[in-house]
């Protein structure tokens, strides 16, 4: 058994249960040792807790600096598009995605400061990926000349939103709703005198 062993399901069980409702004994349990076990590595439920927040933010941040020159050749929209859809399909199918749906919506409160810190770098990451093609889709006369802070809040809404829809309805109706979402956004962010091909 290793550390990362314990953070892996750790993850797990704080993103299915959140964590008060999670023990030490859970976690143990679902690895197949004792819970005396873990203090060989972790002093405490908080401090599983912590590493696995830092761990699930390297991730995630890992995951979206690898998308910075995704798809550089396709259209201001398609690149728009792709990051919205990456970003949906991350939080909506992996486990890193299941933690921070979980822990951001009912935050344990001794840990609220340090969650909004860990979303916030994720989400910085992610606004790296979006502001040079808002900047591009703007000087193209593509995008509405708009703020780019302005931008990027209107779209982390629209994800905000269909995350808390992802919890009430099946996956057809959360694909429906998801596109019908993104054609509402394209259209308020693009320029009227754009005409796409």
């Amino acid at each position: 058994m290793t550390q990362q062993k314990i953070l892996d399901v750790a993850i797990d069980c704080f993103g299915q249960y959140g964590y008060q409702n999670t023990s030490l004994s859970d976690i143990a349990s679902e690895i197949g040792i004792k819970k005396p076990s873990l203090y060989n590595h972790f002093a405490s439920k908080e401090d599983i807790f912590f590493e696995v927040l830092n761990e699930v933010t390297r991730r995630e941040k890992d995951f979206f600096c690898n998308q910075i020159h995704f798809a550089q050749d396709a259209t201001i929209k398609q690149r728009l598009e792709n990051v919205y859809q990456m970003y949906i399909e991350q939080m909506a199918t992996s486990k890193e995605g299941q933690f921070w749906k979980r822990v951001t919506f009912f935050p344990p409160e001794e840990f609220s400061d340090a969650i909004r810190q860990k979303f916030i770098e994720v989400e910085t990451i992610v606004t790296e990926l979006l502001r040079p093609i808002f900047q591009q889709g703007i000087q193209d006369g593509i995008i509405r000349d708009l703020d780019i802070e302005t931008l990027t809040s209107a779209f982390y809404t629209l994800i905000d939103g269909l995350f808390l829809e992802e919890n009430f309805y099946d996956v057809d109706l959360f694909a429906k709703r998801q596109k019908a979402s993104w054609t509402i956004f394209w259209l308020g962010i693009k320029h009227p005198g754009h005409k796409e091909d």
